[in-house]
């Protein structure tokens, strides 16, 4: 994809970068001290070996080229410019005493954009720099307008494919769901006193679960939305950090059936801090998930958390699969999933949730991965403590 041509035009103060190419100390004198009148900055070269490693050297807008020059003519230069992606874009005026309409068409043919003939008028050189200096500002809005309106359409297009893929893995997570409340509902239906009260409290069991699972699917949604339109904010509430975390872990620790080694560990000195319970829940719950759907039985988990008196760090370590490299820097976007998931169901929302829930406390969050190896993920929040207790503690 060729790149969009930038300007020096943008400078303040400065109508634009003039490059004058002739071997004549007097044209030189004159054409410089013509533009520099007008607001141009203009650099000089008195051969064309020396303007080819000035255009590599200086942001230029228009190049002044003398046609006769010893060694190297104008056209010869302009015709390296033209062959230079780095050069090819600066338009050229050629500058010549010869008038004959065959010089007017090889300058022409060789790229460049207009002819001026020696002795040079005032108002002519001046009138035709402006005018090649205004439709280069025009090429470049339109190009950078062009490379806007692809990039764009490339940006819709990938999200119309991450929306497709979204609504096929999201009916996929709501129908088996359904399909197991719906299974159950039946067996409790048909079943009539024929099933033990064991298994009728299994089977109410199971229906409670595939529903949570489904409002957990809704609230994902909610959420990313809540928090995209700016209607959720970070509400910090007085925590017992440690119990709150700590909490957290067992639950999971719990669903995780004994299927894997989740190791908590706790350091710091603080015990209630202000933070946003329900964000924080979100963070550690997605993560923790995270670690455990992507890591093989019967591997170790690690869940620290380590808190001051200003942060509050969280580190969530497994043994998974891991993050192929190329999709490390996608991680955080709505609906993207890696490409070495394979038949691991999810939706893509879960690391998006969490980096917005991080932004919205203002923190930060880091993450390393080695595909096969594992993943650690550290989010790091700021924290108001509780200065009383915090107080009381040092006392004791």
């Amino acid at each position: 994809m060729s790149s969009v041509p930038t300007s020096h035009t943008d400078s303040p103060g400065v109508r634009g970068t003039i490059l004058i190419v002739d071997d004549t100390p007097n044209n030189l004198r004159l054409l410089s001290s013509m533009l520099t009148k007008q607001g141009y900055e203009v650099r000089s070269a008195i051969s064309g070996s020396v303007a080819l490693m000035a255009v590599r050297t200086v942001p230029l807008d228009l190049i002044l080229l003398d046609i006769n020059m010893p060694k190297m003519n104008g056209y010869e230069v302009c015709q390296q410019l033209k062959a230079d992606e780095q050069t090819r874009d600066i338009p050229v005026i050629f500058l010549s005493a010869l008038g004959e309409p065959l010089d007017k068409v090889q300058a022409f043919q060789v790229g460049g954009v207009d002819y001026i003939t020696k002795p040079f008028q005032v108002e002519e050189v001046l009138a035709r720099v402006e005018n090649h200096l205004m439709l280069r500002r025009m090429q470049i809005e339109l190009q950078q307008a062009k490379a806007d309106a692809l990039r764009a359409l490339a940006q819709e297009q990938e999200l119309n494919r991450l929306k497709s893929e979204f609504v096929a893995m999201i009916s996929h997570d709501f129908r088996t769901p359904l399909t197991s409340i719906q299974g159950f509902a039946e067996l409790l239906h048909y079943g009539g006193d024929t099933l033990t009260v064991e298994m009728q409290e299994r089977y109410f069991d199971k229906i409670n679960a595939a529903v949570e699972h489904m409002l957990y699917l809704l609230d994902e949604v909610l959420m990313i939305g809540r928090i995209e339109s700016g209607t959720t904010q970070c509400q910090p509430v007085l925590l017992d950090l440690e119990k709150f975390c700590r909490e957290i872990y067992e639950s999971l620790e719990l669903s995780a059936h004994h299927r894997y080694k989740i190791q908590f560990s706790y350091t710091g000195d603080c015990k209630q801090v202000s933070i946003d319970q329900v964000l924080l829940n979100r963070i550690l719950t997605n993560l923790l998930s995270n670690a455990i759907k992507y890591s093989p039985e019967y591997s170790q988990i690690d869940f620290n958390v380590h808190c001051d008196t200003r942060n509050a760090v969280f580190e969530i370590k497994d043994e998974g699969i891991g993050i192929p490299l190329e999709n490390q820097q996608q991680l955080f976007k709505t609906f993207y999933r890696c490409s070495n998931v394979g038949q691991i169901k999810g939706t893509g929302l879960g690391l998006a949730v969490v980096k917005r829930c991080v932004d919205a406390h203002q923190g930060q969050i880091q993450l390393e991965s080695q595909e096969g190896v594992g993943t650690t993920v550290r989010v790091q929040l700021p924290i108001e403590m509780n200065n009383a207790v915090y107080e009381l503690q040092n006392v004791t």
